[in-house]
């Protein structure tokens, strides 16, 4: 896993570094500068006329160590600095130094805002302006500054991450830079991943810049993402003796007049991901003319029968409950009596979430392993907030949920993100606007129960699937676009995932450096 990274955390990494390692912060610099010119000479391969918006603090120092790179490189360019009176930290001030001394050019903020329309002659900008340290509202000539660099149509560059943005939590509280790329130093911050933030950072660039790997991997994470080569470890493997007795055996709980479609496509999502037999538990008489061959069907009558004599346990390993169930009475009966089952693992969406929403601390009268896959809507819910309070603090609502019901909590939505009763956080870094679609939550319970089925374990399987389901999508998206994507769409996408196919905008690894393509492409 991809440890990330809080704005205190990298201080102290950095910090370790020097006195541990005996690397001089001016190195560090000095790497972060070169990281940032790597990426430029790679996307203009001949030099063009180039703004640096530097700021008060070491990101401005980042960006005069950028402008002297271009400027020995024969570039055309020109920092824009709050003024050259201005103290800043030792490093940053003999970067700027060294910078005028070589010949940078120089101007003060205050020349770019008298005459902003200046900005429109350069091709590209830099944005050094707020670090990681930024918090609350980028006012005054930040925020100023901030409003014409978004509002001069160039492409951006963004030095750790976009001005403006809260790095522990990607909030967006004003003015944010709106970022073509961000090339970020040693690991990636949490708000470059979580959304609103991670919209604002077009393609993200992960540069060790030369920090010792035990400092980046030796402490131990809560917050954390997969690399495409962690996913295919985890992918679940059948050898050569498998059945499909030993690939999971799941059961799926739901389906009522008008929604029939929920279950068969967590059904196929189910076997689409490895199940061995998926079984649809279905109410008493509920015609289900669109049933795939490969589905097996029960009724209710039949699974409260077993319940009562040998339990779910002996003949599925997970079940899910909730799509297209409805809350009418005898759903919610069927629910809590699977919920009472020990030895199940249970994935609980839909309408399984919406029952227990109405029910005074409904955990306490579960047992077993539980997932809870809630949208935005269902979570609020499910803990009595607004839909706005929930999306405004996505992280930190999940993980008291989790810890509160014992469970693994998938929060869907943009940058889905998964929580563990022992406070494990982990960021979804794949998926895109094309899966606002009815049914893609219906085939994310299904997958997920599969992959629980065939022994994976509640946060693994949670994460795992919320990948596979994203990348699924994302294969859809080069194909097909966003617009006129539908769940089925992913569903046929799932083998090729499972085989390892993902896109571009699947991280990329090459030398220590990660790259994770920005999560909208106007093409599509």
């Amino acid at each position: 896993m991809m440890r990330l990274a809080k704005a205190a955390e990298m201080r102290e990494i950095d910090r370790k570094a020097m006195a541990d390692y005996a690397i001089p912060g001016i190195i560090l610099m000095e790497h972060a500068a070169n990281a940032v010119f790597q990426v430029i000479k790679e996307d203009f391969p001949s030099p063009v006329k180039t703004g640096v918006i530097c700021g008060r603090g070491n990101n401005g120092g980042d960006g005069w160590a950028i402008a002297r790179l271009l400027l020995q490189a024969g570039w055309d360019v020109t920092v824009f600095h709050p003024g050259l009176g201005v103290d800043l930290p030792p490093d940053a001030g003999q970067n700027r130094e060294i910078s005028l001394r070589l010949g940078v050019r120089a101007e003060e903020w205050e020349k770019l805002l008298v005459a902003a329309e200046s900005i429109h002659s350069y091709d590209l900008l830099i944005d050094a302006l707020l670090g990681t340290g930024f918090r609350g509202q980028a006012e005054g000539d930040y925020g100023r500054l901030i409003e014409l660099i978004n509002c001069s149509g160039k492409p951006v560059i963004a030095v750790d991450l976009p001005s403006g943005l809260e790095a522990d939590t990607g909030r967006v509280n004003g003015p944010v830079v709106k970022a073509w790329q961000t090339v970020t130093f040693g690991l990636p911050k949490i708000g470059l991943l979580a959304y609103p933030g991670r919209g604002f950072a077009g393609e993200l660039i992960i540069n060790r810049i030369g920090l010792p790997q035990e400092l980046l991997s030796g402490e131990q994470t809560k917050y954390f993402t997969y690399l495409p080569e962690e996913v295919k470890k985890l992918r679940p493997k059948r050898n050569a003796e498998a059945h499909k007795g030993s690939c999971g055996r799941l059961l799926i709980i739901g389906g009522s007049a008008g929604l029939t479609g929920a279950p068969v496509l967590a059904g196929m999502g189910a076997l689409r991901s490895g199940a061995g037999l998926v079984t649809l538990g279905l109410r008493d008489g509920l015609l289900l003319t669109e049933k795939p061959p490969e589905l097996m069907v029960k009724s209710w009558s039949q699974i409260h029968q077993q319940i009562e004599t040998l339990g779910l346990g002996r003949e599925y390993d997970a079940a899910v409950i909730g799509p297209g169930l409805s809350t009418a009475p005898d759903g919610r009966d069927l629910l809590f009596k699977v919920l009472a089952e020990e030895n199940l693992t249970k994935v609980l969406d839909a309408d399984a979430l919406n029952i227990l929403s109405s029910e005074e601390d409904w955990w306490t009268k579960a047992r077993g392993s539980l997932v809870l896959t809630p949208h935005p809507g269902e979570m609020a819910r499910l803990t009595g907030l607004s839909i706005a309070a929930v999306q405004k603090d996505r992280l930190a609502i999940v993980e008291e949920s989790a810890e509160l019901w014992q469970a693994v909590v998938v929060l869907k939505g943009a940058g889905t993100t998964v929580a563990s009763p022992e406070g494990l956080i982990y960021i979804n870094p794949t998926g895109n606007p094309g899966m606002a679609t009815g049914g893609t939550g219906d085939l994310l319970s299904g997958m997920l129960g599969a992959l629980l089925g065939q022994g994976l374990s509640p946060l693994e399987g949670a994460c795992l699937g919320v990948y596979m389901h994203g990348a699924a999508a994302d294969l859809a998206a080069e194909e097909l676009g966003y617009t006129g994507m539908i769940a089925g769409d992913l569903l046929s996408r799932l083998p090729r995932v499972l085989m390892g196919k993902f896109t571009k905008a699947e991280v990329d690894s090459v030398d220590g450096r990660y790259t994770l393509a920005s999560p909208v492409r106007e093409n599509l």
